[in-house]
């Protein structure tokens, strides 16, 4: 018999309905390397450089290298490419299971208009302020996009094991499948992924308030398919002074915008059994202020030490929620069951941020810079949309069990081969962002069935590139690939009786970038 399970009742926006996770906090906070050509060619390593567009957004003191006022613009072409490998267990054995996802992409990252505006001193002297400007701007700080395909052979341990467990205190007459689909869904007290394994006849109850188990005692096969889509932009206006061109201090205020869209699509084969496929779509939208404050020191021509902070940005965040679950058991019952949406404001706190850099100009030739990014990742707070944190106070107690403080070291060099042209070269590492034992932790009356979480391990950045200038104009060019190495899980494993083997998750981003520029 095929059923066709619609519920229209629509879940209100009760934060504990459907709770957001550390990871959804770091995935929203994190930013990366991207900006103009010369910024990205030299891996970002600008903070005591200055003299950049993108520069301004990692220290705002670079703002007052500026000697003439600047209009500039970047287009990119991004080319990513996932490779993953699901390890699972058959017969005792060991082996290897394989996915991908391809992914190309045409964006703009910057766009910078800088007005150099020297003081009478600049004119008159050497000490004091010598020149006061400003700027107007806006960078991509992240881009989202991915494409992922992850598949694994037999595996011992199931979805409907995870459901098992969710369902822990909930019996067979609560949720059985003569119930009125709309008024399980309106009971707040029953999560999602208990209506769907009961209504979907993967997980039954031993007995009354004892944990669900799973109908399954074969090995599946799972599968699993991500795409993500969107972007954080940020947009700036700042302000730098040049003091007795030894010191520079400046400031930005910065507005950012996040939209993220995430196809998520879960699915085990049971053999002769029958199947599932669980589907979630999430739509997020925000914005939120920030202020950052730097300084350069130059104590000689030769050397420069940078210095700045970002205060923590307070995202108002509002989500759009969907799922569906479609089931097939050959003898009993085969349909759709469609989860109402779920519609969600919050706010999220994100880390402070401190960036140390030092800079060695060789003369005309050429220059080395290197920098140092520390952030508080565990220091991300989840929020009511009133700025009440007690709703979330378990996800907050956990960001320092689930989340690590991360740094991000910048290394980079130029060489001009002649006056009008140089060559360029940079690397960068981010250390592991989330702790290697950390697990999703789902609210026991959640509407979400997104189980499936990464484990940041570390992120490379490896660019070249050339840049070629004239008095009024110039142009650059930079290729960067990035690497991030990923724990993929499709449900927490601590509590299942069965060994869950996690999948390795790599993602290689090619970023080709052009930046054009006028100065006058």
């Amino acid at each position: 018999m095929k059923k066709v399970i619609v519920a229209f009742a629509l879940i209100l926006c009760i934060p504990n309905l459907f709770a957001q996770t550390e990871f959804e906090a770091l995935k929203y906070a994190q930013t990366d390397i991207n900006g103009t050509a010369r910024y990205m060619s030299m891996a970002g390593a600008f903070g005591a450089l200055g003299g950049d567009a993108s520069a301004i957004k990692d220290n705002p003191a670079g703002l007052g290298i500026y000697r003439k006022s600047e209009i500039s613009g970047s287009l990119n072409v991004l080319m990513g490419n996932t490779i993953s490998n699901w390890k699972y267990d058959n017969s005792g054995t060991l082996k290897d299971s394989y996915g991908y996802g391809d992914l190309y992409k045409f964006g703009a990252n910057n766009f910078s208009v800088i007005f150099a505006s020297p003081t009478w001193r600049n004119e008159s002297g050497t000490q004091g302020l010598l020149s006061s400007n400003i700027s107007f701007s806006y960078n991509r700080l992240k881009n989202f996009d991915r494409n992922l395909y992850l598949i694994s052979g037999p595996s011992t341990s199931s979805m409907t094991d995870y459901m098992g467990y969710f369902s822990k205190g909930h019996n067979s007459s609560e949720l059985s499948y003569n119930s009125d689909i709309s008024e399980l869904f309106g009971n707040q007290d029953i999560p999602t992924l208990s209506i769907y394994g009961y209504q979907g006849y993967l997980i039954d109850s031993i007995a009354p308030y004892e944990w669900g188990s799973s109908v399954y005692n074969n090995k599946i096969n799972p599968k699993y398919t991500l795409s993500e889509r969107g972007h954080l932009d940020e947009y700036s206006v700042g302000w730098a002074g040049n003091f007795s061109n030894s010191f520079y201090f400046g400031a930005t205020l910065n507005y950012q915008v996040l939209n993220y869209t995430g196809y998520g699509n879960y699915s085990e084969t049971f053999g002769t059994e029958g199947d599932m496929i669980m589907g979630d779509t999430i739509y997020t939208k925000g914005s939120a202020l920030n202020l950052k404050i730097g300084a350069i020191y130059s104590p000689s021509d030769f050397l420069r030490l940078g210095l700045s902070i970002h205060t923590p940005t307070i995202f108002s965040i509002s989500e759009n929620y969907y799922s569906t679950l479609d089931y097939n058991r050959p003898d009993l019952s085969y349909g759709t069951i469609v989860a109402p949406n779920v519609q969600t404001s919050y706010q999220l706190q994100t880390p402070l941020r401190i960036n140390a850099s030092v800079a060695f100009i060789l003369g005309t030739k050429g220059l080395l810079s290197a920098e140092y990014d520390y952030n508080f990742n565990t220091g991300s707070r989840l929020m009511s949309e009133n700025g009440n944190s007690t709703d979330y106070s378990d996800e907050n107690q956990g960001m320092s069990q689930v989340l690590n403080n991360s740094r991000t070291i910048k290394i980079g060099g130029e060489y001009r081969v002649s006056e009008n042209f140089s060559l360029r070269a940079g690397f960068a590492n981010t250390s592991n962002e989330t702790r290697p034992d950390a697990v999703k932790l789902l609210k026991e009356n959640t509407k979400k069935v997104d189980t499936s979480y990464f484990l940041n391990n570390s992120t490379n950045y490896l660019s070249l590139g050339f840049g070629y200038h004239e008095s009024g104009w110039f142009v650059d060019f930079a290729y960067m690939n990035k690497m991030l190495n990923e724990t993929f899980y499709a449900y927490n494993p601590s509590q299942l009786p069965y060994e869950v083997n996690p999948a390795t998750v790599i993602t290689s981003n090619n970023n080709m970038v052009v930046t054009l520029g006028f100065k006058f």
